[in-house]
């Protein structure tokens, strides 16, 4: 009777791994100013998107610096001079669902100040029971006017960087602003959830997806750059339910 339990979770589990997918566009930059606003999205079958063996593709922005024009009125409203995106809906060669999300950026605030949203893929997962997830995020403001600078959080509590799962459900806000930098200078903060090295925080609910974004408004000629990472694994339990089914098949095909 064991066996046969033990085979039943092998089967869902390698149908939840089997659904999981990155979904086009890998990453949408906008932009909105009182110049106006323009956005610029970028997927899986543009210059720069390399598909991995495993099925997640980087992207990484091969013809900078880009701007991002108000097609209205032809105002550049900011520039984006570094992105890169990793998007895996399965990190491993395990049936079991490892999900990762990386961003990458460096953007530049066009003549007056500059509310940037860069969003990343909605990674399918298939439905994993028992995950666990981290998510950690770090951010830097520069001056380049020589009159000081300013980053201010556009997400909840004013955080810079949200990761969320199922559909919309906050998993962390992080790196709470305004983060402020001295004139000709530069200033940076950054934050992990759970705060702890290396640790994962589990969900009650099975995993079906994982995106997160980056939100802040930066003063008008300034820079601003970023790198988060976002994780999903499977739980120790699920890990041990794996290597006892493994156990049992090779039992049985002797």
């Amino acid at each position: 009777m064991p066996r046969v339990l033990t085979t039943v979770a092998v089967s869902a589990l390698t149908a939840g791994a089997a659904s999981a997918q990155v979904t086009d566009p890998l990453i949408t930059i906008s932009a909105s100013s009182a110049l106006g606003s323009g956005s610029v999205s970028f997927s899986s079958g543009d210059l720069g998107a390399i598909v991995q063996p495993n099925g997640g593709i980087v992207f990484l922005l091969l013809n900078g610096p880009l701007a991002i024009v108000d097609q209205n009125n032809n105002n550049v409203i900011g520039q984006v001079t570094q992105l890169s995106v990793v998007n895996n809906a399965d990190n491993t060669d395990t049936i079991e669902s490892d999900a990762l999300q990386a961003i990458g950026f460096a953007v530049f605030a066009g003549d007056a100040d500059t509310t940037f949203n860069l969003t990343g893929s909605f990674i399918n997962t298939g439905s994993v029971n028992n995950a666990e997830l981290r998510a950690t995020g770090g951010v830097t403001v520069t001056d380049n006017n020589a009159n000081g600078a300013t980053l201010t959080g556009g997400g909840a509590g004013g955080s810079y960087f949200n990761a969320s799962y199922n559909g919309g459900t906050t998993f962390a806000d992080l790196i709470v602003g305004p983060l402020n930098a001295a004139p000709a200078g530069s200033n940076s903060s950054s934050q992990d959830f759970p705060a702890a090295p290396g640790v994962f925080q589990s969900i009650a609910n099975p995993l079906t997806d994982i995106q997160s974004q980056f939100n802040f408004t930066l003063t008008a000629g300034d820079s601003a750059s970023g790198t988060s990472g976002y994780f999903s694994v499977p739980s120790p339990a699920s890990a041990t339910l794996l290597a006892l089914a493994g156990g049992a098949a090779l039992r049985r095909r002797r």
